[in-house]
């Protein structure tokens, strides 16, 4: 049964919310879906995949001389404007010119595709001239941690496009609904 709020469920008044409001909607996507992916990175090792810590990796890599504790609240600090920065980017720039179609469908395979992207960038270059530099790990470490290693940072950023993808689900600019 859907809930009516003001004759609108509440799938589709978040939409409109959302279409008008990208900015302040980007960034609770960007909260959310970086919390949850990077608490699922924490936990893949309960699924035989190597855990991906990336707040205490980007801490370590800003502060390599500080405590755990300094490292991780750093790193975190930081990891979080990242996926906050990349929910804005994805929002207000690759959103608009990646196709013209908008509907969930679409939404949520525009913000799949974004992330892939990101999981490319990290595993080409965050991870093997950034955060392992000079231990020659390759693509996403493959020589550090094998086809699993590379399989979770996909994974990672696939668990955040889908948060992306489902927060950040605006209507179309002539839905009838924004009249």
């Amino acid at each position: 049964m859907d809930r009516q709020l003001g004759g609108l469920n509440a799938n589709k008044l978040w939409r409109v919310w959302v279409t008008e409001h990208p900015v302040k909607a980007a960034l609770v996507a960007g909260v959310i879906g970086g919390q949850i992916a990077t608490l699922w990175g924490m936990w893949f090792q309960g699924i035989g995949l190597p855990a991906l810590n990336w707040p205490l990796t980007n801490g370590a890599t800003i502060d390599p001389k500080g405590t755990f504790v300094a490292q991780f609240v750093i790193g975190g600090v930081f990891h979080a404007l990242d996926c906050v920065v990349f929910a804005l980017v994805f929002a207000l720039f690759v959103f608009p010119i990646i196709g013209k179609v908008v509907n969930p469908g679409t939404n949520m395979l525009k913000a799949l595709g974004f992330s892939v992207v990101l999981a490319t960038i990290s595993a080409a270059f965050l991870v093997p001239f950034v955060y392992y530099k000079g231990y020659h790990v390759g693509f996403g470490g493959v020589h550090y941690g094998g086809w699993k290693l590379v399989f979770a940072i996909y994974l990672w950023h696939l668990l955040y496009g889908v948060n992306l993808g489902a927060i950040y689900n605006p209507l179309a600019l002539d839905d009838p609904l924004l009249a």
